[in-house]
């Protein structure tokens, strides 16, 4: 379901440039915002099993979760049913052995009060073809005389070998050729509604990963603005014993820590409730939970967001027309339908079944070849039960067939509406980037103001948390952005 052509890429923030200063001398920390003009990759892209930097890439929780979610086992388990159920419906043309061997003490037939021991022993062996031909051999020995309950035999048995033919119903199609057929199909639609629930589980994880890695996004920011605070308020206190700055700085210096602690431990609350829902979708390959990896297995986020082309638009709705398994379950239940009518139509004919038997009577007293040959007639005088599967089998294909075509028309617009989603996230992340850059220079500007004491620490503590509050939109829009990213892989198939 997803897949977008490559560009470059940096993380969008490494950790955000905060400025400490005494007299206005200004420290400014390792790395500063991205600018649009940075390097891309492709969105959703697959990467290695895990970032250059060694931290918990998509692709490899995703290899994960396909792997060993125990979920995704258990639809998988019912994929392979169906080929247990395929296995079942090929027994009905296994061979079939019978035997009769059994002694009777009877009334003699001619001798009205006398009893008249008799032996039957039959054996026959029936082979039922796909085509509805029936193969069968076998043997019959009952060494009787003429006064037998049974057709006697040649002292050495009579073996004989024959077949049954279906001249109308039962010819070619037949109910228990329609059930392997039926099954047959079963084991590709199994597999397309395992597909089914194999991507919107890779989507949901991919979803929740994103929230996660957004969450620690807005933990660092969060960290950082607390540094700020802590850094500054000795410098606050300094100041005021020089007569720089009131007495109630310190005060509302110490306030402000409070403040920022605060939002720190919601941000972290946050994060933890974001690895608990990642940590739903973790197991090993022996099935117990895994370890939600530790914070500095966390990766940045990115690929920086970019805007789709028309081309890889189009090429996705096309992607996603081929390859949904949505489309293809509608295909092959629509072949299963068309079975059914097959049939139903087969079983409106007249039964008519050639049957020929050629065989040997054998030893003393036998006869020598021996033959049967003749025809079996059913005609019910109404067939309405045929009839009526008929008719519901041509309603079901055309039921079918307009399911494809508005099964279609929702997925070209789940494809369109993942675009837009990942064009306006693009759109919104250039603004608030923007807004972050003017943000941090009212920020450092206000710092640089209330060194000179032409500001208040009012003002800068108000102008650091809007720079802030800037940047966990900016971290919020990007995971709008990444998720959507995963949800255009998801539609198209490639996730």
């Amino acid at each position: 379901m997803w897949e977008l052509k490559k560009a470059k890429t940096v993380p969008w923030l490494a950790s955000v440039t905060f400025l400490v200063w005494e007299c206005g001398a200004l420290a400014q920390d390792a790395s500063s915002v991205a600018s649009p003009t940075t390097n891309r990759s492709s969105v959703g892209e697959l990467s290695s099993k895990s970032t250059s930097d060694g931290s918990f890439s998509l692709d490899y929780f995703l290899q994960l979760v396909d792997k060993n979610y125990p979920k995704l086992q258990g639809a998988d388990a019912e994929r392979r049913i169906a080929g247990a159920k395929r296995l079942e419906k090929a027994g009905a043309f296994d061979p079939v052995l019978t035997s009769i061997n059994e002694y009777l003490r009877v009334q003699d037939i001619f001798t009205p009060g006398e009893a008249k021991d008799a032996v039957h022993n039959e054996s026959r062996i029936n082979l039922l073809t796909r085509s509805g031909i029936n193969i069968f051999t076998g043997m019959r020995l009952n060494p009787n005389d003429t006064k037998t309950p049974f057709v006697p035999t040649g002292k050495s048995g009579e073996y004989f070998a024959g077949v049954a033919v279906p001249l109308m119903r039962g010819l070619r199609i037949n109910e228990k050729t329609a059930a392997e057929q039926q099954a047959k199909l079963g084991e590709p639609l199994a597999t397309q509604v395992f597909g089914s629930t194999r991507l919107e589980v890779l989507l949901k994880a991919a979803a929740v990963y994103w929230d996660w890695v957004g969450a620690k996004a807005r933990v660092d920011i969060a960290k950082n603005l607390l540094l700020i605070a802590k850094a500054r308020v000795d410098q606050i206190k300094g100041r005021v014993q020089k007569g720089d700055l009131p007495a109630l700085d310190i005060a509302e210096s110490e306030q402000e820590i409070q403040r920022r602690q605060a939002a720190l431990v919601r941000s972290e609350r946050d994060f933890q409730k974001a690895s608990l829902l990642l940590s739903v979708f973790l197991w090993d390959e022996s099935g117990a939970p895994r370890v939600v990896p530790s914070l500095q297995e966390v990766p940045a986020l990115q690929p920086e967001p970019r805007e789709l082309t028309n081309g890889e638009w189009m090429e996705g709705r096309k992607l996603a027309l081929e390859l949904r398994p949505e489309l293809k379950k509608i295909i092959l239940e629509r072949e299963q339908a068309k079975i059914d009518l097959r049939l139903a139509e087969n079983m409106i004919l007249p039964a008519m079944d050639a049957y020929l038997t050629q065989g040997a009577d054998t030893g003393p007293q036998g006869i020598g070849p021996v033959v049967r040959a003749g025809m079996a007639v059913s005609l019910p005088l109404r067939q309405r039960t045929a009839r009526g599967q008929a008719q519901a089998a041509r309603l079901k294909i055309q039921k079918l067939t307009l399911d494809e075509k508005a099964e279609r028309q929702r997925i070209q617009a789940e494809v369109d509406d993942t675009v837009s989603a990942i064009n306006t996230s693009y759109e919104r992340w250039v603004s608030t980037l923007l807004e972050v850059k003017k943000a941090k220079q009212v920020e450092e500007g206000e710092r640089l103001r209330f060194g000179a004491g032409d500001s208040t620490l009012f003002l800068v503590n108000q102008r650091e948390r809007m720079s802030a509050e800037a940047q966990m939109r900016l971290a919020e829009v990007h995971v709008d952005y990444l998720q959507s990213a995963a949800a255009f892989r998801a539609v198209t198939c490639r996730l």
